[in-house]
């Protein structure tokens, strides 16, 4: 599935700008961790690590919602998007409320939404982070991260499209005319119309697979180790078996090697002697063929 780059970024911002004054009416989260922000009558959708834009899609938010999302529709809720910008060259896009605190969105990497009060320490965030030589938790001010300073290029011929494959169903998205595809008058109609028609399975149901994955693998080694087990214990039952069977041999046996070494043999003296029983011993142990 597509993520969308800078660009495709700034295209989306820019059609948020007349959302700037209005209130922010709900908050709510899929159960697929999508974010639905509802300012004034329209949604702004937000998917961490993969996009954000206004939005038509009938998403159904999960009944209970998490802590997290318990937290923003406390806290935000009824406030005013004051100002909604995109950090220059970055995938990073900011909502300030009238009153100073800040909704901060990442779609760089896995994604992040970080809550940030007017004095810019962050109160709450969807995933803590410590990568990049910046720590993203309760506490701390909120930093950018490091990035290289670079100009993207931008098509000669802009438009919203997606490219479609022989039976029609949308494989990309592109702010470039010299692509082709089916065109659209903005660019969150393009981006609707391609992530609606998307197989591709939810946050939650790859990281569900992801752990079943784990596990179907964990027991599988645990199930080998068993079987490794049981194969050593049936071995050694069976030698016992052998021995117990031909105790009075061995015993005769042991009692031999005690006589040979008792008689100053060297060991390779004693495995002579003992060649025609099927045995040899080697240092302390005796080894035989029952």
């Amino acid at each position: 599935m597509q993520k969308m780059s800078f660009l495709e970024l700034e295209a989306a911002v820019a059609e948020l700008a007349h959302l700037e004054g209005k209130r922010i009416a709900k908050i709510r989260r899929t159960d697929g961790g999508i974010f639905l922000f509802k300012i004034g009558s329209e949604e702004v959708l937000f998917e961490p690590g993969v996009r954000l834009h206004l939005t038509r899609q009938a998403l159904h938010a999960c009944e209970r919602p998490d802590g997290f999302a318990s937290y923003l529709r406390k806290n935000f809720e009824g406030k005013t998007a004051a100002k909604i910008s995109q950090v220059p060259r970055e995938r990073i896009v900011e909502i300030v409320a009238k009153s100073k605190e800040r909704l901060i969105f990442e779609l760089f990497r896995k994604g992040n939404l970080i809550a940030c009060g007017e004095d810019g320490i962050i109160v709450s965030c969807l995933e803590m982070d410590t990568a990049g030589g910046r720590r993203i938790a309760r506490g701390e001010a909120y930093q950018c991260p490091k990035s290289t300073p670079f100009e993207p290029s931008k098509p000669e011929k802009p438009g919203f499209f997606v490219q479609l494959d022989k039976n029609g169903t949308p494989v990309s998205y592109s702010l470039d005319a010299s692509k082709g595809g089916r065109e659209f008058v903005s660019f969150s109609e393009a981006a609707d119309f391609y992530y609606s028609n998307q197989s591709e399975e939810s946050k939650a149901e790859s990281d569900a697979k992801e752990r079943v994955k784990k596990l179907q693998e964990r027991l599988s080694s645990q199930e080998k180790i068993l079987s490794e087990l049981a194969e050593k214990r049936k071995s050694a039952a069976s030698a016992g078996d052998a021995i117990y069977e031909n105790f009075q041999g061995v015993e005769e046996l042991l009692q031999l090697v005690r006589q040979l070494k008792k008689s100053g043999k060297t060991e390779e003296q004693i495995n002579r002697e003992l060649a025609g029983h099927k045995a040899k011993i080697s240092g302390i142990s005796l080894e035989l063929q029952l």
